[in-house]
């Protein structure tokens, strides 16, 4: 139900709701192998029939939802909402969740004392603060549910059975994330120029997270709602009309800076540790999501009198490579809790990100190039686990060349010597493997040309254009792709495991030419 009121200067809108949403999806499937005979290709007719699977999904969800608005001579804006949601995805305790909001905002260029700013054609300031919820864990999380596929063995005999496979837990709710938000809307000579500024702050609490539980209770793990991290940023973007006539040139440029803390995790642990094959990041109250996790390289061991001198692990030799003694306790071990002397060693998330758009037009003539690009994050190159395996008879990167050879030779202080037992400098994820990852990408260059209008009947437009993408990469990172993004399966990372190049294919540069007609 949905209801406006105008009283004079004063605009009222109310907003009443109800949603129900339902969803449910059944899959059954047999297979069978080893036809005698193909043209009779039924089930029953294979020699090798498999085990039929089955599988029913199902949830629904109840919401009640209000909201109004208030305005005062188009320039005092006020909004609010509320909406009461229910989930079947969460335990009987749980299952509810409310998430309000409010907004504010003030059109100042519409007050009388902005008319002598002639060149401010538009002031708005605007701020919100509000809850929203997710429920994304799956379906059946908090039952305790149960395979009918076990088997138990009473004397000689084998008896068929069912297992509960999964630990419930009835107070599984919503994790909630309330976000302050404020911003800054500016435009000058009748919006010839535009700049607009964003500031948010938002706190996650009762993540959902799979939280390891003691072994003798029969599980492993348990959905719950624990933890609680923060992030904030400061977003920019300024659009201008630098030339305006027969030669058209116009700029989009965006900034994005942001950070992250968190700010709590569960009652049994001040520290999450997350793996994709040798690399490892870790995430610390106190401290930022998912920050490299490995040793600090500190050179090479370069004679018997640095080996005797230096703190070192079981395995090391002179020769092979040398790491720091973080917890400054004389020797080295690889542990990931405060005993050992891992260390965070990089950031995968840049300190801020950028895009910038040029488009030119002259005559019937049109250029558009755009360009993104990164800055401040680090990049973890595991493909070096193989490309500088010295642990055998391998083809390896040129820069292995210089390598540790001898007391007289040690070469530069980043790769050890070539006899066997030098695992560790592929198998231990360590600050060699660390990589800058800033990059500057021109993404898009088009250009074309539009016929004059009528020169062909029937055609109202013709265009014809030529385009590159990923025309150009400027970065210091030395493999192929700066944005990558993938896990040592080649899946698309969780926000854990940022950064990581497990020999991500390099974005093709793409050439087009291509024709638009318009009849």
């Amino acid at each position: 139900m949905q209801h406006s009121k105008e009283i004079g200067n004063h605009t009222f809108e109310l907003l009443l709701g109800y949603t129900t949403q339902r969803f449910r999806s059944d899959y059954s499937a047999i297979s069978g192998s080893n036809f005698s005979d193909d043209r009779i290709q039924t089930i029953d007719a294979a020699l090798v029939k498999n085990n039929p699977t089955m599988d029913i999904q199902e949830w629904s969800m109840i919401s009640y939802l209000s909201r109004v608005n208030y305005s005062y001579k188009g320039k005092y804006l006020i909004g609010a909402s509320i909406r009461r949601d229910g989930s079947s995805r969460f335990g009987s305790n749980n299952k509810w969740g409310n998430f309000p909001s409010v907004s504010l905002g003030w059109i100042v260029s519409d007050e009388a004392f902005m008319g002598k700013l002639k060149s401010v054609s538009l002031l708005k300031v605007r701020g919100s603060y509000g809850m929203i919820g997710n429920n994304n864990i799956g379906n059946y999380t908090h039952y305790n549910t149960v395979s009918g596929n076990t088997n138990a063995v009473f004397g000689s005999t084998v008896a068929s059975g069912s297992a509960v496979t999964n630990l419930g837990n009835d107070d599984l709710g919503w994790e909630k994330t309330r976000q302050l938000d404020f911003g800054v809307d500016l435009g000058f000579f009748n919006n010839r120029i535009t700049f607009t500024y964003d500031y948010y702050n938002k706190i996650t609490s009762n993540m959902l997270y799979s939280l390891p539980v003691p072994e003798e209770s029969g599980f492993s793990t348990l959905i719950g709602n624990v933890g609680k991290l923060k992030f904030w940023g400061h977003e920019f973007s300024i659009n201008s009309h630098n030339i305006v006539g027969t030669f058209n040139w116009s700029t989009n440029f965006n900034i994005s800076f942001s950070d992250n803390r968190v700010l709590a995790l569960s009652d049994l642990s001040n520290q999450l540790v997350a793996y994709s094959g040798i690399v490892s990041t870790i995430s610390r109250v106190g401290g930022r999501i998912g920050q490299f996790y490995g040793m600090v390289q500190d050179g090479i061991y370069v004679n018997q009198s640095d080996y005797d001198q230096s703190p070192k692990a079981v395995d090391s030799q002179v020769g092979t490579i040398k790491f720091h003694d973080v917890n400054d306790d004389k020797q080295i071990t690889y542990g990931d809790d405060e005993s050992g002397d891992k260390a965070e060693i990089g950031n995968p998330l840049p300190k801020f990100t950028f895009g910038l758009t040029n488009n030119f037009e002259y005559k019937n003539f049109d250029l558009t190039i755009v360009a993104t690009g990164t800055y401040g994050n680090k990049i973890a190159a595991a493909v070096e686990q193989g490309m500088a395996n010295l642990d055998g008879p391998f083809n390896v990167m040129k820069e292995v060349k210089d390598r540790w050879r001898s007391p007289d030779n040690p070469g530069a202080g980043l790769y050890g010597k070539t006899t066997s037992g030098t695992s560790r400098e592929r198998d231990i994820f360590h600050s060699r493997f660390v990589y800058d990852g800033s990059n500057l990408t021109i993404k898009n260059i088009t250009l074309g040309y539009t016929l004059p209008a009528n020169l062909i009947k029937f055609v109202s437009r013709l265009r014809v254009y030529a385009s590159v993408q990923q025309a150009f990469v400027f970065s210091k990172y030395k493999y192929g792709n700066p944005e990558v993004g993938v896990d040592f399966n080649g899946n698309s990372p969780g926000a854990l495991l940022q950064g990581i190049d497990y020999s991500t294919y390099p974005v093709p540069r793409t050439f087009t030419f291509g024709l638009n007609i318009n009849f």
